[in-house]
């Protein structure tokens, strides 16, 4: 491996800024595969830290939507070799426990984030487990391999409530998360209707495959009511988080018997749901907690697969890309809405 020199955005100790500084390159551990990243998306969770809402480690380097290539590999490393390219499934874990033996990693009481309890992906090289490491699909690059990490969750998700092809779900939220959630729920087979409240949102959903956008007119109100009368919701999938408010209104949309789907990263540790619309019409709300691989099913490779089939419509959701340099201006980007900005991606190599 050569060494030298890389650079890596981190936090500093001025919350919401960052900065790129250099670090001695050293070989990957046994059981480490070396990655030069390719692209390394912002995701919500990261504009949290950013905003202030979560403390970010001061000196860490964040980033765990992450594909590359392959620069170095220790001798007992079989899967994938130097060359390859490949996406990141960013979840560390122990490895031993009860949760971690089933498959269930997810929720391993020992379980981080590459990202944050160890520097991530918003850096020319990073140094990650070999098992959280994935080749991807042929005909998948690393700009869209990196969008196989928000798109699990959704996956997992979906795979939490048991969607079925015959049924429609209604997805409350049409950042990336929601929009993501679309590829997944029509992999299914699943009728799809999205709430989206700006123009550029009902574009890119309808180029992930929508089949039906509502925004916040009172057009918009009016349908969603019609929906509910017709009890034509089965599932209904809140992506939005922060102070949970869109959670009630996911709940209230779904038909008797149906399933709430809760994806969001709250920022508040109480949320308000509808009691009238729990027990008496039988409504199951479902937490999901990013991806697995229950009974050998892996959530991030499914999603790899799914992008495979969907690599333009998966691009489109990329609107906007930086150099590593410039990151300060891409979190900014990323917050700030008027940009009509989507997925924002650095692009470190």
């Amino acid at each position: 491996m050569q060494q030298g020199t890389f650079k890596s955005a981190r936090w500093t100790e001025v919350a919401g800024r960052l900065e790129v500084s250099a670090s001695e390159r050293v070989a990957p551990k046994a059981q480490e595969v070396q990655i030069a990243v390719g692209s390394a998306g912002i995701c919500g969770s990261d504009l949290h830290s950013f905003r202030g809402d979560f403390d970010p480690r001061v000196g860490r380097t964040p980033g765990h939507e992450i594909s590359g290539t392959v620069s170095a590999v220790p001798g007992g490393v079989r899967h994938v070799k130097e060359g390859d390219v490949v996406g990141i499934e960013p979840l560390l874990r122990c490895g031993f426990c009860r949760f971690c033996m089933s498959g269930d990693y997810n929720i391993c009481t020992e379980r981080g984030l590459i990202g944050a309890g160890v520097d991530g992906g918003m850096s020319e090289f990073v140094n990650v487990p070999a098992n959280t490491v994935y080749r991807v699909p042929s005909g998948v690059d690393t700009e869209v391999g990196a969008l196989a990490e928000p798109l699990a969750c959704s996956v997992h998700g979906f795979e939490r409530v048991r969607l079925k092809g015959a049924e429609t779900v209604l997805i409350v939220g049409a950042g990336t998360i929601g929009l993501t959630a679309i590829l997944a729920a029509r992999a299914r087979g699943a009728r799809v209707i999205v709430l989206a409240r700006h123009p550029h949102q009902r574009d890119a959903a309808l180029k992930c495959g929508a089949n039906e956008v509502i925004d916040e007119s009172e057009a918009g109100k009016a349908r969603l009511e019609e929906l509910m009368s017709l009890r034509a919701i089965d599932v209904s999938v809140e992506t939005v988080g922060g102070h949970g408010d869109a959670l009630i209104q996911a709940q209230r949309a779904v038909r008797p018997k149906g399933r709430v789907l809760v994806l969001g990263v709250f920022t508040v540790p109480t949320l308000t749901i509808d009691g009238r619309y729990l027990s008496g019409p039988e409504v199951e709300i479902v937490g999901s907690m990013v991806y697995s691989a229950r009974d050998g099913r892996s959530d991030y490779q499914v999603a790899l697969e799914i992008i495979a089939d969907n690599v333009e419509a998966a691009r489109s959701l990329i609107t906007h890309r930086f150099s590593l340099d410039d990151v300060q201006t891409a979190f900014e980007t990323a917050l700030d809405k008027s940009t009509k900005s989507i997925k924002v991606h650095l692009n470190p190599s």
